[in-house]
This record gives structure tokens, C-alpha cells and sequence, in this order.
């Protein structure tokens, strides 16, 4: 009797990753988001928009159509989930870039530094490239790449610079940011995407930027 009672008992316990009644944990669940979009950048980068599916990547995530389909209705809306996650990705440090450092020049390093080597990773250069082919039938993945990523870079180094403001001339901060990145990552990004940069001389690239920009803005 009473190992039929503990047979009872540990059947009715929900297994490990699921809820009672066999659906997802909270962690399960974002595990299995994780893994989906893990399949679908790698797919998108390997094979770009055309040469994916939807139904692709439910098939190499090992995950039904159906599920896929419950949390993205579309390829636009899984390829817009990918950018979304690589974007919080590249954000997440810079917040703290813009109290990290206690003098201009260090911090403006460390800012340049995490842009131009977070934009030329091999999957951020890839997913550049397809923004770039869609921009006609898909402006939304360009709005999306500004919107939701340039601008708020362009914001975090303009809220550190003005905490130097006495060492700089007069001048608009979030315009100087968005001329520090574009300085910084927009050439070196254009060459990566045509199959020519060269990650050896990313160093001098970096303090190549930083002193031209600092020349440009110090009082």
C-alpha cells in the first residue's frame, strides 16, 4: 500500500520544465524562445530573407509549425523578433558606459570599442546586409535597426557627454553622438558587409575615430 501511495504521489508531481498539466514553465518557455531564435539567426544569417522559412526554422528548432506560427505570424515577425534581440543585446552594456568612466577620452573608448566590434560580429553584419537588400519592400527592418537601436546609442552617448560639457565647445550633444558613432562603426560596417574588412587594424581604427572626434569637440 504505501508504495503504491508513493507511486501515486510522484506521478502526480509535474516534471521538471513543465506546469501542472504538461504545459511550459515560465523558464521552459523562455528557454524554448531563446532556442528558436538562436535557429532562426543562424538560418537568416546563413541563407538571408529569401532563403528562409518560417516552416524552415520551426523543422531545425525541432518545434511545431503550429507553435512557431502561435508567436510569429509571419517571417517579417520572427526575422523583426531576431533584430529585436540582437539590438537588446548591443544596448544592454552601453547604459553603463555612461557612468563606467570617470574621464572623457577612457569613456569614449569604451563606447567605441563595444560599437565597432558588437557591429561587425559575423551575425550583426549579416542581418546589416539583409536590412539593407529589404530596404524597399521591408523599410519597417530599417525603421526598427534606428528606432529601437541607433537612436538610443545615440542617446546614451549623448546623455555621457554631457557630463563634460565644460571640456567641450558649444555644441548639439545628440548630433556629436550621432556623428561619434557614425565616425566610429558606419565605414568599417560598409566594408564588412561587401566581404572587405579587415579586423586586424580594428584597434587603430578605434583610437584613429576617438582622436578625430575628440579634435573635432574639445574646447
Amino acid at each position: 500500500m504505501r508504495g503504491n501511495a508513493k507511486r501515486k504521489r510522484k506521478a502526480a508531481r509535474p516534471r521538471s520544465g513543465t506546469a501542472s498539466g504538461g504545459r511550459p514553465t515560465l523558464v521552459e518557455a523562455s528557454r524554448r524562445q531563446q532556442h528558436l531564435l538562436d535557429v532562426a539567426g543562424a538560418m537568416f544569417s546563413r541563407r538571408g530573407f529569401d532563403g528562409t522559412s518560417v516552416d524552415a526554422v520551426a523543422e531545425a528548432a525541432r518545434m511545431s509549425k503550429r507553435t512557431v506560427y502561435a508567436r510569429y505570424r509571419d517571417k517579417d515577425a520572427l526575422f523583426s523578433a531576431v533584430l529585436r534581440r540582437l539590438i537588446a543585446r548591443w544596448l544592454m552594456p552601453i547604459r553603463d558606459f555612461r557612468s563606467s568612466k570617470s574621464e572623457l577620452e577612457p569613456m569614449l573608448f569604451e563606447f567605441a570599442h563595444h560599437f565597432l566590434h558588437s557591429a561587425l560580429a559575423p551575425q550583426a553584419v549579416a542581418i546589416y546586409r539583409i536590412i539593407i537588400a529589404e530596404a524597399e519592400r521591408h523599410p519597417e527592418f530599417g525603421r526598427l535597426a534606428h528606432q529601437e537601436g541607433r537612436q538610443p546609442a545615440v542617446r546614451a552617448v549623448a546623455s555621457a557627454l554631457a557630463r563634460f560639457e565644460r571640456e567641450l565647445r558649444p555644441l548639439d550633444l545628440e548630433l556629436a553622438a550621432e556623428q561619434f558613432i557614425s565616425v566610429v562603426v558606419d565605414s568599417r560596417l560598409r566594408l564588412a558587409a561587401l566581404g572587405l574588412g579587415d579586423k586586424r587594424s580594428l584597434n587603430a581604427s578605434i583610437r584613429a575615430a576617438v582622436d578625430l572626434f575628440l579634435n573635432g569637440v574639445r574646447a
